[in-house]
């Protein structure tokens, strides 16, 4: 009988070991890890996503420096943590104070991002994609920035910050008439050849201008453009910077 019972919490044990931990469980053990108040917790933008299968890159925002002119005005610190499933426990993090701030022009989503990001043979990165949000329908405005960061040792290393990789803009009367829209879309293309140092990235960016008919149904374009240009790793910022030469074609 003994005998019994002690295989059975053997097993037990064994189980609850392998066990990966939920998200709500991730969340709980950062705010711990960190030494945040769960009250500043910003829990509807939370994130979490596997890089690669045995890590979880977590993001917690934590609402700081608020102001007292208004409710919804505040400064969000940037906390990404990444976790090791097999060792049950954080290998690195990174801190940014008020990375992000929410006024009129608020912090309206954030995604991590796992795209096979590779800076060089043997470096990958991921992103952390955000976008802003207006409040205004006489102005919209969207916009969808990018970071990317790679773990090294305990570390998390950004090596490009606040890109903006879409973008819409407008002014309007309420109505359709006489209305006008920008909106840019941009992609990032890596390079094949892997080297040594950090590669260049290319950026291919889709500008296009554009209003609406009366009844608000049918999109009227004006003008349509596309933009080439590159980022390069510049040594003394140890960042990732626009190279100033650009090509703007006209469709």
């Amino acid at each position: 009988m003994k005998q019994t019972i002690f295989i059975t919490l053997f097993m037990f044990s064994l189980f609850t070991f392998g066990q990966e931990l939920t998200d709500k469980e991730l969340i709980g053990k950062s705010i711990e890890f960190l030494k945040v108040n769960e009250k500043d917790l910003l829990i509807e933008k939370v994130t979490l996503k596997t890089f690669p299968k045995e890590k979880t890159i977590i993001v917690l925002p934590i609402i700081t420096n608020r102001y007292n002119e208004c409710d919804y005005c505040y400064d969000i610190d940037n906390n990404i943590l990444i976790w090791n499933k097999k060792s049950k426990s954080f290998e690195a993090n990174y801190t940014k104070k008020a990375e992000w701030t929410s006024d009129a022009v608020y912090l309206s989503s954030l995604k991590i991002d796992t795209a096979p990001y590779y800076l060089n043979k043997n470096i990958r990165a991921f992103g952390l994609r955000y976008s802003y949000s207006g409040s205004s329908r006489v102005n919209p405005y969207d916009s969808e920035i990018i970071n990317l960061y790679y773990p090294k040792g305990n570390e998390i290393i950004e090596v490009l910050n606040n890109f903006e990789l879409e973008n819409t803009t407008g002014e309007n009367n309420g109505t359709c008439e006489n209305a006008s829209f920008e909106t840019s879309k941009s992609i990032l293309i890596m390079n094949d050849k892997f080297e040594n140092k950090l590669n260049d990235i290319t950026i291919k960016t889709n500008i296009k201008n554009y209003t609406f008919d009366s009844e608000c149904d049918k999109e009227i374009v004006k003008s349509e453009s596309t933009k080439s240009e590159i980022l390069i790793f510049d040594k003394k910022e140890k960042k990732y910077v626009l190279q100033q030469s650009t090509v703007v074609k006209n469709k």
